[in-house]
């Protein structure tokens, strides 16, 4: 039988025997037979989604707890291997800290914001949907929100819906880095 299955099989065995239940008592709680029970939890039957919602909710888990890790390994990227870019002219540098995910809800980057004189001038603010992060690394972010503007330095962070106007500004004589968390992805 699949792996898959089998994993999830040995998962509902464990959280089982954890909350000291027989076959029988979580028969009991998910109208399905110790029989059927048994041989899902050897990996010689394959459960339907309304079984496992009907397991999940019997041992009072999300239905993704059965589910092993490979279906979902952790992605990872080295520093060495991480490919920064600018976008001609812009002050901006883009060191993307994860690879693009077809299912990622958010993009992190390390953001180099250079000082006035090593780029074009800033864009005007901008308003769009999603949410951004930023948590400064070294040098001083300012923040222009709305009619507003937040002067953020190391250690510093902010959060804020993207449907008001925006923009982020290195008004130093130094290079400004920031740590960046946005959604929806944008690269």
């Amino acid at each position: 039988m699949d792996t898959v299955i089998t994993g999830i099989g040995q998962r509902i065995r464990e959280m089982r025997l954890r909350r000291e239940w027989t076959l029988d008592e979580l028969a009991r709680k998910t109208n399905c037979t110790p029989g059927f029970l048994s041989q899902l939890e050897n990996g010689k039957v394959a459960p339907s989604i309304t079984t496992l919602y009907a397991i999940a909710e019997a041992l009072d888990i999300k239905i993704t707890d059965f589910f092993p890790e490979t279906i979902h390994p952790p992605k990872i990227v080295r520093k060495g291997e991480r490919q920064t870019f600018r976008i001609e002219g812009s002050s901006v540098i883009y060191s993307p800290l994860m690879d693009r995910l077809p299912r990622a809800t958010f993009q992190s980057f390390i953001l180099t914001l250079l000082p006035p004189n090593q780029g074009l001038q800033y864009d005007e603010e901008r308003a769009h949907f999603g949410e951004e992060f930023y948590y400064v690394i070294s040098g001083v972010l300012r923040v222009l929100l709305e009619d507003t503007f937040y002067d953020l330095f190391v250690g510093d962070s902010i959060y804020f819906h993207s449907s008001l106007k925006h923009r982020l500004v290195n008004h130093t004589d130094h290079p400004t880095v920031v740590l960046s968390m946005i959604t929806p992805a944008i690269f």
